[in-house]
């Protein structure tokens, strides 16, 4: 006879948000999905520490905004008390620093608020696996962080020059390696052939320093080289 199929145990996932029609909202929507289970609400800063303490969530996702403490120092106070705990940023925070400053400070994900339930399920799955989860809208605006005129034209003369540096082109690359594309998807897009890509691959690896490519978006995510 066949082994009785053996159910996975629902992700648990705390959720803070200061909004609670938000609050209800996503925790509603993630309830209709057999993956997750929601196990805590907190609509403050000093509330999802304590809630984290209480109903030991392996994911909770932290809002930015928060009215009593800065999103940023909570998640800070959350990943020297709760080691194992794993953060995903949820808010509509688009701005390069902001993301930049979660992500060095320990957050497992950073998504936006315009996104639907597919891509908040993705990233709830990828960083409970011990991934990294960046929303598309999230990893352009890291490839394209704003500069200073001065910085601008500095850039320009040292294009491709030296270790760190990525070329247009090898940024438009990653960036559809980064969502998952392969060598001949990418290859067709760009009009360009998979040996090309393939090159192109290598010398993003070896300009950042990192062992795939996966290594490379996470370096130039977290040293705002892109």
């Amino acid at each position: 006879m066949p082994e009785p199929k053996v159910e996975e145990t629902p992700i648990r996932v705390g959720i803070v948000d200061d909004q609670r029609l938000f609050l209800d909202g996503i925790s509603a929507l993630l309830n209709t999905c057999k993956e997750v289970a929601v196990c805590c609400l907190a609509q403050s800063g000093d509330d999802a520490v304590a809630k984290s303490k209480e109903d030991c969530p392996e994911i909770l996702l932290l809002d930015l905004s928060m009215p009593d403490r800065d999103g940023l120092e909570v998640l800070q106070q959350l990943q020297e008390e709760f080691p194992a705990l794993r953060v995903i940023m949820l808010t509509v925070h688009d701005d390069f620093s902001s993301i930049q400053d979660c992500m060095q400070h320990g957050a497992m994900g950073y998504v936006l608020k315009i996104n639907g339930k597919d891509e908040l399920l993705r990233a709830i799955e990828e960083v409970h696996q011990g991934r990294k989860y960046l929303d598309p809208k999230v990893i352009d605006i890291l490839l394209t962080p704003p500069r200073s005129g001065a910085q601008a034209n500095s850039s320009k003369g040292a294009q491709g020059q030296g270790p760190g540096i990525l070329t247009q082109r090898e940024k438009e690359l990653l960036q559809l390696l980064a969502e998952g594309k392969t060598s001949e998807v990418i290859a067709s897009e760009l009009f360009i052939s998979v040996n090309t890509v393939d090159t192109h691959r290598k010398n993003i690896i070896s300009k950042l320093g990192a062992k795939n490519i996966t290594d490379a978006v996470r370096i130039a995510i977290s040293r705002g080289l892109l």
